[in-house]
């Protein structure tokens, strides 16, 4: 089964999923929605637990200059790999095969900050909250004025206190919500 660009320059180019039944891919029509909602023209895109950077190729596709893309399976990262090399953005991409929480410290050391932070962890098992503890800790990779977008489970509960990020949206798409964060004022 290939996966395809949806929207944008590159819509209709193809690209293959992860060969590992446990990745689960954000929707056509749920990046299709996103790229509706937000101007990804000129954006530097995070993408935490990235798969196989659909969501980084519909951006890309959409404006975005680049994307650092994160996901901890070797898996995934050659896939990504491959696929950027397919579609041809390979030289817009970076990509990190760690844990998300280290590349948040590494991004935080580096001074790299992105305008969209989109995360798809694995549904139901507690990483949402993790995520967004972490964000809290390094709030510095969100430039001001940016987005996180988390995509989770309708069944998944967010059991935090977010300090520096509030929800600003949350919208369903079957038994899958997006949330869409922003970053707090320095001064409120």
């Amino acid at each position: 089964m290939a996966l395809k660009i949806e929207t944008g320059s590159l819509r209709g180019k193809s690209f293959s999923p992860v060969d590992d039944k446990r990745t689960r891919y954000t929707t056509g029509q749920l990046r299709m929605s996103i790229m509706n909602m937000f101007d990804f023209s000129s954006a530097v895109i995070i993408d935490f637990f990235g798969g196989s950077g659909s969501f980084s190729f519909e951006a890309i596709s959409n404006g975005a200059k680049r994307s650092y893309i994160v996901d901890i399976s070797k898996k995934a990262v050659s896939t990504i790999i491959k696929n950027a090399k397919t579609i041809g953005i390979d030289d817009r991409i970076s990509i990190f095969n760690t844990d998300y929480s280290r590349a948040m410290e590494k991004f935080s050391s580096e001074s790299i900050t992105a305008d969209v932070i989109f995360a798809d962890p694995p549904f139901n098992m507690g990483f949402c909250s993790e995520f967004l503890l972490h964000m809290d800790s390094n709030p510095g990779i969100l430039n001001d004025n940016g987005f996180i977008l988390l995509e989770k489970s309708d069944k998944e509960e967010i059991n935090c206190i977010n300090n520096c990020f509030f929800l600003e949206q949350k919208r369903n798409y079957g038994d899958i919500e997006l949330l869409i964060y922003i970053k707090k004022n320095r001064h409120e």
